[in-house]
């Protein structure tokens, strides 16, 4: 999937950093995968996304770093009552995963976050439809949505762990907001962007690349525009002057010292150096 960004006045937009959130979809964990015990339990699940297309548009962010999704090989889209879309079967040892920052916790994020569903829902004709991303979902995406067999999941959390451990850990910005459709117009999300923390977070990025390659996975997005989803609504929203030119919040603050992956029903936690 591919976002459409309304009313910005960015001209090199991040072709990958919208990559969680693209699509809930309500599937069950494979099987044979233990949950995380140290992990709390929640719904939403994820969809895979493919090579983005960048003619000023922006992809959606990867799946949720909560989703006990089930990676599939042959799309299959299928509209579920709310207006969300599943658009992945379930192939049995094929596991969805993906490398992200939780920001859920972050310092001013949940006033920045009430700040930008508010204006946005007194601008948008369906802000009423909002639907509110909560907290421990909001993450920054570091990685596009993968697929693995169940004995290449070790080796890679392995190779994780021993290349993130070298970065120091490092602060992060976020501040303003705006709206975000994918290209199919089935879907779009009030965002918050990162303001600072930019290089860093792309040596973040280049790490993990160099571990997914090994396992011949894509590496991230060429052109990398960070932010975190805060609200989503179905379609897209109509033109509208008010979305156009700045749009500020409370700035929101936090020090990156983790980074995780979730993998089938698992979750895995990469402390940076120091921490």
């Amino acid at each position: 999937f591919i976002f459409r960004a309304f009313g910005m006045a960015h001209g090199n937009i991040n072709s990958g950093a919208l990559a969680a959130l693209s699509c809930y979809d309500d599937e069950q964990p494979s099987p044979d995968a233990q949950r995380n015990p140290d992990s709390p339990q929640r719904t939403s699940a994820a969809q895979i996304t493919g090579q983005p297309q960048l003619v000023g548009t922006v992809p959606l962010p990867p799946p949720s770093p909560h989703d006990d999704g089930v990676a599939s090989c042959g799309a299959i889209r299928t509209r579920l009552p709310d207006g969300r879309v599943r658009s992945f079967p379930h192939v049995d040892g094929n596991y969805a995963g993906f490398v992200f920052v939780s920001v859920g916790r972050a310092h001013g994020l949940g006033e920045a976050s009430c700040e930008a569903i508010a204006a946005a829902t007194s601008v948008l004709a369906n802000g009423d439809k909002l639907q509110t991303i909560l907290g421990d979902d909001r993450h920054l995406s570091v990685s596009r949505t993968f697929a693995l067999r169940r004995h290449q999941i070790e080796p890679l959390v392995q190779d994780l762990k021993a290349r993130l451990k070298t970065i120091p850990s490092f602060e992060i910005e976020m501040c303003g907001w705006d709206v975000l459709s994918n290209d199919d117009g089935t879907r779009s999300f009030v965002v918050i962007p990162l303001r600072s923390g930019l290089e860093k977070l792309r040596s973040i990025v280049r790490a993990v690349d160099r571990t997914l390659a090994r396992w011949r996975i894509e590496p991230y997005y060429e052109q990398q525009r960070f932010h975190v989803s805060v609200a989503w609504f179905a379609g897209v929203p109509q033109p509208n002057k008010l979305l156009q030119g700045p749009k500020e919040t409370t700035t929101a603050t936090w020090m990156v010292k983790t980074v995780h992956a979730k993998i089938g029903a698992r979750s895995y936690n990469f402390p940076l150096r120091g921490c």
